[in-house]
């Protein structure tokens, strides 16, 4: 059996870096994904049917969830009570009654790339890119 022996002796510099640089991805990864948030905000408030209801002022950036390897951002009808969620969501894919008046899903088609170019300025201001 052929064995092979690895070890790390003069990498203290490099693992120094990468542990600082570790410590600074997650604020940088929250700022950014926090900015894609922000357009893909305004474009619901911007898509969404107009009435009396008021669903685009209930339209909202959640807290960010910081995961193991990720940093997720919610952003739509979030905690607006159970009456508005269901209108949303009535609006977003229709009933047997109302036709759908989409806001979300045009939004995450049509902004996508700018919510990423807002994404990228972000972590280009960090120094990250």
């Amino acid at each position: 059996m052929a064995k092979a022996k690895l070890n790390t002796y003069g990498f203290d510099e490099y693992i120094k870096l990468l542990e600082a640089t570790a410590e600074s991805l997650v604020p940088a990864a929250t700022r950014a994904n926090l900015a894609g948030a922000e357009v893909a905000k305004q474009g619901m408030r911007e898509r969404v049917p107009k009435d009396e209801h008021d669903l685009e002022n209930h339209i909202v950036i959640g807290k960010p969830v910081i995961g193991a390897n990720e940093v997720t951002v919610s952003v739509g009808v979030l905690d607006a009570g159970a009456e508005i969620a269901r209108y949303g969501t009535a609006q977003e894919f229709g009933t047997s009654s109302m036709p759908a008046s989409p806001y979300v899903r045009p939004t995450m088609k049509k902004d996508a790339k700018k919510m990423r170019a807002e994404q990228v300025e972000s972590l280009k201001k960090d120094g990250l890119l």
